[in-house]
Parts: structure tokens; sequence; C-alpha cells
């Protein structure tokens, strides 16, 4: 080129059709430059790993789906699987009851999803095991907040319970309102089915460290490892607490209500007739054996909070249909629920855009889809990011 350059420097004309030749090459190079990032910012070639199949990890995954990513979900343990404790997401009680006061990110995860769930149960109750039911909050010392929940004005029925209505002993507060009530069985089993109707992939794996979802071909990793986050290498987050619970299921189908007792325990129907009374709150405690005595204490409360479990309005006992006892591991975070983006460099040198989604504790059917969404956002403004910063240093070289 240097040779070409030097002779045609000798007349004014030549130069400059050499000056307009390189011209060309540099608008060419740019034009190529920028189809390529047109198909790699293509969503469908943007391969997104998510790490977790319990309820967070399927709503983030479907939620990435419906943007039009191509996901690919690694985990353990899938909906439908023997039970294991390390899988929680079968466990829940999954009621929509939300507990957050002053935190508006947390309210708007929980306003959405009660949206869904809501929508779910009113056109397509039997496939997803949600179905809308009165629900009946009680507290022995209500704060403010608890006096007037944030979310009163958007749920159907709300009330302060009135001197007419009977509280149970040891409260002296109660509220009323229409809540969903979720089948974690049925659920899962159908947003998992969603998931792989729209294309998306999934693998059994155990990961011993993040990079371990990051191969050549990974641009993404959404991180919705629930407690395994406490170990899980290259996050191994130390304020992931595993907390046991132990509740107690029964055959009631007579119950068409859910009750709380604030702080102490519940009862929450489902949609196959089963009752769930709970629940234990035991911090690092990964015994998978039923403990007789806690199960003994849920059992009592749930006589005193729901009286129609064992007697009828005349009186008269019903024998309680013990089905099945069942412990899970609640993925408690102090500090809240991590739902932030991070750039990691893959073992191969690859900039990685993660995004956590983890530590939702007991809250994770009260707030799963809307962090879903939440996490999905945040997906999309960290890789946009990223794929500015490439095409910054193409524009960069096409100029030069």
């Amino acid at each position: 080129m240097t040779l070409v350059f030097m002779r045609f420097i000798s007349t004014g004309k030549k130069m400059l059709i050499c000056v307009n030749y390189l011209a060309y090459v540099n608008m060419l190079f740019f034009w190529i430059s920028n189809s390529c990032i047109k198909i790699m910012l293509r969503k469908d070639s943007i391969n997104v790993i998510v790490i977790g199949a319990g309820v967070i990890g399927l709503s983030t995954a479907v939620n990435l789906q419906l943007k039009e990513y191509r996901v690919t979900i690694l985990a353990n343990h899938f909906p439908g699987d023997p039970s294991n404790i390390e899988y929680t997401s079968p466990f829940a009680g999954a009621i929509w009851q939300s507990l957050t006061t002053g935190d508006k990110r947390q309210q708007q995860f929980d306003r959405d999803t009660f949206k869904l769930f809501w929508k779910l149960a009113n056109g397509k109750a039997n496939e997803t095991g949600i179905m809308v039911i009165p629900a009946y909050n009680y507290y022995s010392n209500p704060s403010k907040s608890e006096k007037e929940p944030w979310f009163k004005d958007f749920v159907p029925t709300f009330r302060v319970l009135g001197k007419d209505d009977e509280l149970p002993s040891g409260s002296t507060f109660g509220v009323h309102y229409t809540t969903v009530a979720v089948n974690p069985g049925i659920y899962l089993k159908w947003l998992f089915s969603q998931f792989i109707t729209m294309g998306g992939q999934y693998k059994r794996v155990t990961l011993s460290h993040i990079f371990d979802a990051m191969d050549t071909s990974v641009d993404i990793v959404v991180n919705c490892s629930g407690m395994h986050a406490k170990t899980l290498g290259g996050v191994e987050d130390k304020t992931v607490v595993p907390t046991r619970g132990q509740n107690v299921i029964v055959h009631a189908p007579h119950i068409r209500k859910t009750v709380s007792f604030m702080s102490h325990g519940y009862v929450i129907p489902r949609s196959d007739g089963t009752v769930i009374l709970g629940t234990t709150h035991e911090e690092y405690n990964m015994d998978t054996t039923v403990n007789p005595t806690s199960a003994e204490k849920v059992l009592e409360l749930a006589r005193t909070i729901c009286p129609e479990l064992t007697k009828k309005k005349d009186g008269t006992e019903i024998k309680l249909n013990i089905v099945g006892y069942i412990t899970g591991i609640r993925p408690v975070r102090k500090g809240g629920p991590r739902v932030e983006n991070e750039i990691m460099v893959s073992p191969s040198g690859k900039k990685i855009v993660v995004t956590h989604n983890y530590g939702h504790g007991a809250f994770g059917y009260i707030s799963g889809w809307g962090s879903g969404i939440y996490a999905t956002n945040l997906v999309e403004k960290s890789f946009a990011q990223l794929q500015k910063e490439k095409q910054d240093v193409i524009s960069l070289f096409s100029r030069l």
C-alpha cells in the first residue's frame, strides 16, 4: 500500500483517487462492523444462563424469554423431582401476603407478582394451581404499617376487622382482604412447561463455582441459586442464612380461607383440598427429620387461629386428617434479597454480565415474578452498556 501511495502522489488527480479509495475502505469497514454489531444484538443470538430452577429462577428465565433471549437453566433439581430439602420451592406455603413496608422496590416486586397470580387464578386456575381466597391476618401488637399495609388500595375487599369479627386468642387486631393461594407442585410444573414451550433448554448439573456456568458461548449469567449462594464459588455470600421450616399437611377441603397469626403461624388451603399448617423458623438447621414437638405446636396454633379445622359451626368435632409432614430450607438473606448487576471476567477473558437474584427467604411466591421482571431489566441495561463499549472501540478504529 505504501508503494502505491507514493506513486499516486506524483499527480494531484491520482492522489485524490487514493484519498477517495481510502475513505471508501473506511466507510466499508464501518458498515461491516455496524452490521456485525446489529447481528450480535439480536436477542435470540444472546446466550443467557440462569442458575437455579426454583420459583425465582423459573420466573426470571421466563421473563428473559419474553424479551426474546435464548435461555438455558442450569440446576441440580427441577420441578417434578423427588423431594429434596435443598430444593426449597416445592415446600412453600405459597400465599400472596406482602410483609414489606417502606421498600419501594420490594413493593413493586410484590405488586407485579400479585397482578400475574390474579390473572392466572381468574383464567388458568386448574392449570396453574392458583386460586382466589379470602385472607385474615391477625396481630398481637401491630405496627402502624401493619394496621395500614401499603397494598390495602389494590387488593380486593380490604377492611380492618371490627367489633363484630371474632379474633383468635392472643390477637388484638386483624385485617381481611382477598388474595391468592398457590399450589407449588402444580405451579412450578406449569411454569417449567411454559419455559420449555418457548424453546428454553436445561441441564442438570452441580456447580461448584459460578465460572462453571461460563463457557465461551455464554454472554449473560443470572444467579438464582437461593441458599447455595452462600457456598457457590465466586459468590460466597455470607449473609445468606439457610433457615429450616417444618409444616404439617392435612386434608381439609372445607377450609376455603387463609389465616395468619403474624410471626406465629398460618393456615393455607391449596387447590387440591389439602391445607398447609405452619411453621417454624430455625436458622442453620438442615435436619430433614420431622420434629414431633414442633409438629404438635404447629397443630395447636392452627386449631386456635382456625377453629373450623376441627369443629363444625354446631360445635361437632371434626377429626383432623394428617396427610404428612414437610421440611424445607428457606434462602433467607440478612438485609433482604440481592437483585443487582456485576461484571465478571470469565476464565477465557470474556466480560460477562452477571445479574444476581437470590435471598428472598420465605417470600419467593410473593415477589418471584416481580423480581424476575426487575432482574430482566437489569440484564438489558448492563448488556447494552457492554455492547456500547464494543461499539465505541469499533467507531474509534473506523475513524483512523
